[in-house]
């Protein structure tokens, strides 16, 4: 008899026990870095202090999982693609320019951002794709 066919979360699981944490402590850490980033700068723009800031970053950490998991793949790709860039090209500007760095070295501490948000991006996708699975077995 054939052996049923797993969900690749189930390969996940069974091979890397701590997938989900990782997956979890990335995306977290990548909705941080969107939220501070959103608030610093949407408060500066708007010449608000840090209480504005800090209540803009809140706003966004609430409001941008909700959009994301409501997205399609295409969609969701495209926005994640567009937000890298963006945090990517503000890490490159803010190291070129406040703290005065060669081009070379900027652009390689924009990579970090990059790198993470990218794997971020692709986390939440599969931990979205996961809960939606569980879901589906409960109801």
């Amino acid at each position: 008899m054939a052996e049923p066919q797993r969900a690749p979360a189930d390969e996940v699981r069974r091979h890397f026990p701590l997938g989900r944490v990782r997956a979890g402590i990335l995306v977290l850490v990548a909705l941080g870095l969107i939220s501070v980033l959103v608030g610093r700068w949407l408060a500066t723009a708007l010449s608000l202090g840090f209480g504005w800031a800090a209540g803009i970053g809140i706003a966004v950490a609430l409001i941008v999982p909700l959009v994301l998991s409501r997205l399609d793949r295409l969609a969701y790709f495209i926005v994640a693609g567009l937000v890298t860039l963006v945090v990517a090209y503000g890490v490159y500007d803010f190291s070129r320019g406040p703290v005065d760095l060669s081009p070379e070295w900027g652009a390689l501490l924009a990579l970090v951002p990059t790198v993470l948000l990218a794997a971020a991006f692709w986390d939440f996708r599969n931990l979205m794709i996961e809960i939606r699975s569980w879901a589906a077995q409960r109801l």
